[in-house]
């Protein structure tokens, strides 16, 4: 298992993966090949989670926060940083995910965002939006980076500025090796998912579809159940979001995983405001 994986293991006790039955990335390539436009999506190991029915509605946080770590712990990061420490090789449950949170705080990350939580959410059904996921990453170690997208940047409420600069961090990925019978209009990247977040919910951007049409976001929204089998994969178009649906929010964030280096985590979140 890669060292990033087991150090996120070594951190979670009792770690277990929900049974929701998670499927990969990876199964949305059979799907993508059909459309007459290019794909470009994430690391296509990542495992995308559905709510479960005693968690849908408050859990969308930590759900986005296991498809951002199942990533990161599927990729080999931080091999010097932090050594093979075994582990059995499963993403934290929410649960754990809140413990994780509550250590954190203990760490002196975010004292304002924890001072409005009170300082506890094991056992709770407090909702977490991004700078509790910074703060969850960076318990273990990783650092993040929030991008804020504070207000429309089209006269008619939209936010192209959010659209151009996922399609650039997904078209800036680099290619993963591919199988034979992927189709050429797909493409996976070494790039993560990104935690997207907006007023009262959070969802996981896996991806860009470029097309003579213009740029859609490819999301999943663990609220949202999608039906997925090895006969029957996740059809793309249950991913896809259009510019013109950005207009359901004034702003959103967008969390992503920095490159594993020394730099000290800021335990002061800042964010990165565009425009």
């Amino acid at each position: 298992m890669k060292a990033i994986g087991n150090f996120i293991r070594q951190k979670a006790a009792n770690i277990g993966i929900p049974n929701d039955k998670p499927f990969y990335v990876e199964q949305l390539a059979a799907s993508a090949a059909l459309e007459n436009t290019s794909v470009i999506l994430c690391n296509k190991d990542t495992l995308l989670y559905n709510s479960r029915f005693n968690d849908r509605g408050w859990a969308c946080g930590y759900r986005n926060c296991q498809m951002l770590l199942s990533s990161l712990m599927s990729m080999d990061q931080g091999m010097s940083r932090f050594g093979q420490i075994p582990g059995n090789g499963n993403v934290p449950s929410i649960a754990e995910l809140q413990q994780m949170l509550e250590l954190a705080w203990q760490e002196g990350y975010d004292r304002d965002g924890a001072a409005q939580l009170n300082y506890r959410v094991v056992g709770t059904h407090k909702w977490i939006g991004a700078t509790e996921a910074y703060c969850i990453l960076a318990h273990l170690g990783i650092r993040s980076q929030i991008v804020d997208f504070h207000h429309p940047t089209m006269a008619d409420g939209t936010h192209p500025a959010l659209f151009e600069w996922i399609a650039e961090y997904y078209t800036n990925g680099e290619i993963e090796n591919l199988a034979s019978n992927t189709a050429p209009n797909v493409r996976f990247t070494n790039r993560h998912p990104l935690y997207l977040q907006h007023q009262g919910h959070s969802r996981t951007v896996v991806g860009v579809e470029l097309g003579d049409s213009g740029t859609n976001i490819l999301l999943f929204d663990p609220d949202i159940a999608i039906a997925h089998s090895e006969d029957s994969p996740a059809k793309l178009k249950l991913f896809r979001l259009q510019l013109g649906a950005t207009r359901r929010a004034d702003q959103y964030q967008v969390l992503y995983p920095l490159p594993v280096d020394q730099a000290e985590i800021p335990k002061l979140i800042s964010s990165l405001r565009i425009p």
